[in-house]
């Protein structure tokens, strides 16, 4: 026996489809609804602040690496100093090493590091208000690092410094040529006369502790008629001045001593002065604002760097 399916059972099972796939699509739509709310409402601005973020943070790095690049002129130029000092070398004014130390002292305390950079938040909110905090940083970080007048320094306690060894280069044992060079074209200098062992007149020439070479020089400040003396060496000192140079500053400071126990006496044969391995002579015969001229004449002339 045979039975119909009930029309309304039919009814009911299509209807119930219906039902189903429409509550999909309105979860589905739902769904959407709520990832594009999501998206346009949360996402969307996250992710416009993170790029607006990571963008002024370009020109945060922008300004430190300009910073970072001051600054490593500024240590390029303390280390060309420092070199200089480290040389050995000692210059003819010992005070110039004290004040360089100084100077590179100053340069680094002057030295600036950039802020660290800001790291990125985790809300919305806060990566907005991180990044609008940036552009003042940057700002700040551009005042940083005016190391021109550290630098300036810098470089003119290195120039000084060079100069001044050089210079006690010079007068450190110099030769006779070189001595007659600087010293024949001077104002009121009228001749100049190197000894020889044939003419020295204190047979020191080139012995222990004696000098190395001998320059004598006539000066027309001085009355040559009444100098003794048939030439410039055999007038000595008297006609004018001369430079003695010696081969240590020892040899030269004992020869400047023993100069000085006659300046209080009779025997005294005028002003002497040591630069150098050098001892500087002007005669007894000159006043002594012109003693003092003419050994700054001389000390100008030895250390001139041409």
């Amino acid at each position: 026996m045979s039975s119909n399916p009930n029309p309304n059972q039919k009814t009911g099972k299509r209807l119930n489809k219906r039902l189903a796939l429409f509550g999909t699509a309105a979860l589905i739509v739902a769904a959407v609804a709520g990832v594009a709310l999501w998206y346009f409402l949360a996402k969307a601005p996250h992710d416009r602040a993170v790029a607006a973020f990571n963008a002024q943070l370009i020109a945060y790095e922008d300004a430190s690496a300009e910073l970072a690049a001051r600054t490593d002129e500024l240590d390029a130029t303390i280390v060309s100093l420092q070199h200089v000092i480290d040389s050995d070398e000692e210059p003819l004014d010992p005070e110039l090493l004290v004040s360089a130390g100084a100077a590179i002292g100053s340069a680094q305390g002057a030295r600036e590091e950039a802020p660290a950079a800001p790291t990125l938040p985790s809300s919305t909110s806060e990566i907005e208000a991180a990044s609008a905090q940036i552009p003042a940083l940057v700002e700040a970080i551009e005042e940083l690092g005016d190391y021109d007048d550290e630098i300036a320094a810098l470089v003119e306690a290195r120039d000084t410094l060079q100069t001044s060894i050089e210079q006690l280069r010079q007068v450190t044992n110099p030769t006779e040529a070189f001595v007659i060079e600087r010293i024949q074209d001077l104002p009121s200098v009228t001749g100049v006369q190197a000894v020889t062992e044939d003419n020295d007149p204190n047979g020191n020439l080139n012995k222990q502790g004696g000098y190395t070479a001998t320059v004598y020089l006539s000066s027309a400040l001085v009355d040559q008629s009444v100098v003794i003396g048939s030439d410039i060496v055999s007038r000595g000192t008297d006609g004018g001045g001369a430079v003695e140079v010696y081969a240590t500053v020892d040899d030269a400071q004992a020869r400047d001593a023993y100069l000085g126990a006659f300046d209080s006496g009779i025997l005294r044969s005028g002003s002497h002065v040591v630069l150098g391995t050098v001892v500087i002579r002007t005669s007894d015969m000159l006043t002594a604002s012109q003693q003092q001229e003419l050994e700054r004449a001389i000390h100008d002339a030895l250390i001139r760097i041409d």
